[in-house]
């Protein structure tokens, strides 16, 4: 699969100089649709935006490829590491959007199963078919590569590379390969996606730039949690203890660590200094608070319900428009109350 050329927008940056966070953030604001390349010696990533959002990425080794959540995060930490290269291209949005459903593909059809047909057959084909996915081609007599980007029956985006390394995007080159097709027979080999489907970054990172309003949650939850315990406590310790245990619990959790880690709180401000993934996230703060909770005498706990609980922490929730695909209210409460209440 070749990429679409785009419009080049950033190139050559070294991640020992650039904040990769921060250009994934400015991109995000400028509803930015395109794609951010990174690599290193024997290892590619690739990040796909549309409209500001991380909708797929792949990452690549020798070895491995990763495709959705875990190659976004792999990028994330491989792009701190010094002396990579940065490249950001941007795409419109339904090509940006075929890309990353390309990426979700897989081998419908091989070369020797579209050996009797013209490349205009498999373009009509596929177009009746309504796929979604992407077609390459090698052309012999040093005609060189191509790749045609569907997304449901359309095609969205062609690309050729020559024989020299030059590369060429757009609909003159859907019309170029149409027009070769004609004249020879190119290798086809068709990859497809039936249910494609792209990252939602709410169900799936908690990205600080744009989650404000569950940090604001987070912030308004860990007041009122520290306001319930301390009025079955007689030490006033909430945010000293919250510390030790997030430090105890750091090396499974190391965003979690007081001094060297990516989640802060000082009871007026909750932090987040990078992008998480948001299940590991959840999982780490109910384990910290559930250690928290059970350091409060349990004949004391028995005074508090449930049910209220559950109802008030669902009224902060609601209060930020956090959706249960954020966070589920009732599951979260009985995590930190589990084996106490």
């Amino acid at each position: 699969m070749l990429l679409p050329k785009g419009i080049e927008k950033h190139k050559n940056l070294n991640t020992s100089f650039t904040k990769f966070e921060q250009l994934l953030q400015d991109l995000a604001e400028n509803r930015f649709s395109g794609y951010m390349i990174l690599t290193f010696w024997g290892y590619e990533g690739i990040l796909v935006l549309d409209t500001g959002h991380i909708i797929e990425a792949s990452s690549t080794t020798d070895e491995v490829k990763l495709n959705g959540e875990r190659a976004v995060l792999q990028i994330l930490a491989k792009a701190e590491d010094p002396d990579g290269v940065i490249e950001v291209y941007e795409l419109p949005s339904e090509v940006a959007l075929a890309l990353g459903y390309a990426m979700q593909a897989s081998l419908e059809k091989s070369q020797f199963e579209m050996s009797n047909y013209t490349l205009g057959q498999v373009f009509d084909m596929l177009e009746n078919q309504s796929m979604t996915g992407f077609v390459d081609l090698e052309f012999s007599a040093n005609k060189g590569f191509g790749t045609v980007f569907y997304l449901e029956g359309t095609p969205v985006e062609a690309v050729i590379m020559s024989n020299s390394g030059k590369i060429i995007s757009g609909e003159q080159v859907y019309m170029k390969f149409l027009e070769i097709g004609e004249m020879i027979q190119p290798r086809v080999t068709v990859y497809s996606v039936n249910d494609p489907k792209p990252l939602v970054e709410e169900q799936t990172f908690l990205i600080p730039w744009q989650h404000d309003k569950f940090l604001a949650f987070w912030n308004e939850l860990l007041q009122y949690l520290h306001t319930l315990i301390s009025d079955q406590s007689k030490k006033q310790k909430f945010l000293e203890n919250f510390r030790k245990i997030c430090s105890s619990i750091s090396d499974h959790y190391p965003f979690l660590h007081p001094e060297t880690g990516r989640v802060k709180w000082d009871y007026e401000t909750f932090r987040v200094e990078r992008i998480l993934p948001l299940r590991i996230f959840l999982q780490g703060m109910s384990l910290a608070l559930n250690r928290l909770v059970h350091q409060v005498p349990s004949r004391r706990l028995r005074k508090l319900s449930l049910s209220q609980i559950t109802q008030e922490v669902g009224d902060i929730a609601q209060k930020y428009d956090i959706s249960n695909n954020q966070l589920e209210p009732q599951k979260f409460v009985y995590q930190i109350f589990r084996g106490l209440l």
